[in-house]
């Protein structure tokens, strides 16, 4: 029975060692849908998905906004004119969120840039995540600075926003993103009821097969 107690006690251990994280690169990656332009009102500029998945995404300027202004540029999405960003990702909708997996963008601007990250824990809770992208990686240049979000281990991102302080973002470009699969984990408690079914069953089992050879004894 002490063992079984251990293997049980390990294996719950095990089903909670990954922890759910955000990470980004200094670099333009991903392989998911182009964003292009499709209106702008006031501060807000919507665009759509151009590739395998359908969906909205809401670019919402919150500061700075006296000069705001958005367009298709080629290929890709063209912000401009702004210190304070959200960036969210919808359903077709425009209601309804849409988890994503990876962000990617590029930018160019002054001041000290950071960007916060709402993520989707696995639990179902919001966690947000700080990224000083002055510390990290130093000052924009002059040309276009490319950074990708990344969700790992069971993590979502609900929305981001990129602020500059002392400065301004002159381009929000090449935006990209990939849609989030999530696929059913089962919780903790969840995973003690399975263990303990399972180590019921193994010990019947070996119950019966003690009181078969005891009775062949007899």
């Amino acid at each position: 029975m002490r063992k079984l107690l251990l293997a049980t006690t390990a294996l719950l251990a095990l089903s909670g060692a990954a922890r759910a994280d955000v990470i980004i690169d200094d670099k333009l990656s991903g392989t998911g849908d182009n964003v292009i332009f499709q209106s702008l009102a006031n501060n807000l500029l919507v665009g759509s998905f151009n590739g395998q998945h359908q969906g909205l995404v809401d670019f919402s300027c919150l500061a700075t906004c006296g000069n705001f202004t958005g367009a298709q540029n080629g290929q890709d999405l063209k912000i401009a004119n702004f210190s304070d960003l959200q960036v969210q990702v919808f359903q077709n909708d425009g209601v309804t969120a849409l988890a994503t997996s990876t962000d990617v963008f590029s930018l160019i601007g002054t001041g000290d840039v950071t960007v916060f990250v709402r993520a989707n824990e696995t639990d179902g809770s919001i966690k947000l995540f700080t990224f000083d992208l002055t510390e990290l990686f130093g000052p924009l240049g002059p040309g276009q600075n490319g950074f990708t979000l990344t969700a790992i281990n069971g993590e979502t991102i609900n929305s981001f926003r990129v602020v500059s302080v002392g400065g301004v973002i002159e381009d929000f470009e090449h935006y990209r993103v990939d849609v989030a699969t999530v696929a059913a984990v089962p919780e903790a408690s969840t995973w003690a009821m399975m263990l303990l079914g399972f180590a019921g069953v193994g010990l019947f089992g070996m119950r019966r097969r003690a009181g078969s050879r005891a009775m062949r004894m007899a």
